[in-house]
């Protein structure tokens, strides 16, 4: 598991709200099959997406993005 992952933490029983820092510090993957969310301003170094990404506000890619096949970059505000 990433560091980013591991920031992404869940607050509640239900797992319905979490967080997530403004600067990852190692690269993020979104594995096939899974839906992240992520709440900007957020800057990441490299960005792979295989599975399902949601970023609300800002998304900074200090480096590189890779969307798989069956990934998908959902954009809001």
């Amino acid at each position: 598991m990433t560091r980013a992952r591991t920031m992404a933490k869940h607050i509640g029983a239900d797992g319905m709200m979490s967080e997530n820092e403004d600067v990852f510090e190692e690269d993020l993957t979104v594995d096939a099959n899974n839906n992240m969310v992520l709440a900007g301003p957020v800057t990441i170094p490299n960005i792979t997406i295989n599975g399902n990404l949601n970023v609300i506000q800002v998304l900074n890619i200090t480096t590189e993005m890779n969307i798989g096949a069956n990934g998908s970059l959902n954009m809001v505000g």
